[in-house]
């Protein structure tokens, strides 16, 4: 009886603690949010902070722990983004002066333009001191540039005047366009170590073995765009895909992720590696797919928490769904703030906490249909409660046929996913099975668009919405807060019975 009552209080000490961690992170998002908002009152927003704070603890003082956590967090958040505007600000005041640039290719976006890492922009001889990153147009340029090439390169910097494309460009840490011609560009050189370039070389390998001649190119397509993201795909498919609500699909994310690690630690297991032994080898390669495809906010996001799972795994802890995720949103944010802005790291951010927090209700009340159907249904609900008013917003429409288009379609991408991962251990090895495993996955890609065509073709699958004000967004997540209050309450009601 004694030990019961020990273990049930040091979990019930433990959930304390992460939920801690979840209040603190919190706070650190109110502080960057705020110092986004308010600009220039950044002491301003952390005097005020201190005085609350200060408040608070005169009329609650033994509640110091909660008091000096949420001050430190806050005064994190606000100092962490107030660095970031300081940054865009800094480029922003020489918009459309003729600049050099120093630094390295990051991904490449486009044919016709990619991403650089700026070390040094110098404007007028004087070095601006900016260090974050650009958009660049080489504008005709034909020569050879790949990822972890070092740039010198001369230019006009432009302000996009797309609100859409500039909250794109943010997303990735740029916050200008640098216009240039073939003759200001020098490729430099390249970083000897670099595992940005390795992981695009790898890329590269993978991008080839799946264009080869036995796989059919609207079948290498899919496979491509399932493994290293949606920017495999073309239009056409991604416009498919996200009319009936999977385009997550071509969004490296959780689902990924975690048939990869379920690849990786089957074969290690079988290797005879100790738990330890593959926890840091797997997380090891976990980095490098991160990398690998592009290290778009929902694979980090998902690697963050596949790496918690495991690590609890190997530990013999209990891992919590929410802790994870605010963990790996505030590792995010706190290296890359401008993050923030990528439509990908906030859909993938609220899909993974609405999950988190509806869907149990929902499984609760969806019992009566049976284990499997309960519980993909209710993923598929509890993910789209809290992203459907950024849908709204950014994309105009919604679509109700993704219930059905989901419950279908990912187990087969799963599939197609395990398969393709297969192809790529044997293809090199010319081991003739792989083309079985070509055919099975053609068999798996058509019933896929046959599921998309069908879902696509029902009334009211898609539905065009006008883009919603701040009203909508305050009134929707008000609402979705007292739900979720309503549901605590009433479970921690039937706890106590």
């Amino acid at each position: 009886m004694k030990y019961g009552s020990l273990v049930g209080r040091d979990q019930k000490n433990v959930m304390e603690m992460k939920r801690k961690l979840v209040f603190a992170i919190v706070c650190y998002f109110l502080g960057g949010v705020l110092c986004l908002a308010w600009g220039k009152g950044l002491w301003v927003l952390i005097l005020q902070a201190v005085v609350v704070i200060g408040l608070l603890f005169v009329f609650s003082p033994r509640g110091w722990i909660y008091l000096l956590t949420a001050l430190s967090f806050f005064c994190l958040g606000v100092t962490s983004f107030a660095l970031y505007r300081e940054g865009a600000g800094a480029v922003h005041s020489h918009a459309g002066r003729w600049v050099t640039v120093k630094g390295w290719v990051e991904p490449l976006i486009r044919e016709d333009c990619f991403l650089m890492d700026v070390d040094s922009l110098v404007v007028d001889g004087m070095k601006t001191g900016y260090r974050a990153k650009l958009m660049v147009y080489p504008n005709g340029y034909v020569g050879t540039i790949s990822v972890g090439d070092g740039v010198e390169i001369e230019g006009q910097l432009k302000i996009p005047t797309n609100v859409g494309y500039r909250d794109y460009c943010r997303g990735l840490g740029a916050e200008a366009l640098l216009y240039s011609t073939p003759y200001h560009l020098e490729i430099t050189g390249a970083k000897p170590i670099s595992i940005k370039r390795y992981s695009y070389q790898a890329a590269g390998w993978i991008r080839s073995k799946l264009e080869a001649d036995a796989v059919p190119p609207q079948q290498g397509e899919i496979m491509k765009g399932l493994l290293l993201g949606g920017r495999e795909v073309g239009e056409e498919t991604k416009q498919r895909f996200s009319a009936v609500g999977i385009s997550h699909l071509l969004a490296v994310s959780g689902l990924h992720v975690g048939i990869i690690c379920a690849v990786l630690l089957w074969v290690l297991k079988k290797a005879g590696l100790l738990g330890v032994e593959r926890l840091l080898i797997v997380c090891g390669l976990l980095i490098f797919f991160s990398f690998m495809v592009g290290l778009t906010p929902s694979v980090v996001r998902a690697s963050v928490m596949m790496g918690v799972v495991m690590l609890a795994a190997a530990t013999s802890r209990k891992q919590d769904t929410l802790t994870s995720l605010f963990l790996a949103a505030f590792l995010l944010t706190a290296f890359k703030p401008y993050v923030i802005f990528s439509v990908s790291f906030q859909l993938s951010f609220l899909a993974c906490l609405g999950i988190a927090l509806f869907y149990r209700a929902f499984e609760r009340l969806l019992a009566f249909m049976g284990r499997y159907l309960s519980a993909a249904i209710s993923i598929t609900l509890s993910s789209q409660v809290l992203v459907l008013p950024l849908l709204i917003h950014y994309f105009g429409s919604f679509a109700p046929a993704s219930v059905l288009a989901n419950i279908l379609a990912v187990p087969l991408a799963g599939l197609v996913l395990w398969l393709t991962v297969a192809y790529l251990f044997l293809f090199p090895l010319r081991i003739p099975l792989y083309y079985t495993i070509i055919w099975l996955n053609g068999i798996i890609i058509k019933t896929m668009n046959l599921i998309i065509d069908i879902t696509g073709a029902l009334p009211y699958g898609s539905i065009s919405v006008e883009k919603a004000g701040p009203f909508f967004f305050v009134a929707y997540y008000t609402a979705a807060t007292i739900v979720l209050l309503l549901l605590e309450y009433t479970d921690s009601k039937k706890g106590a019975r």
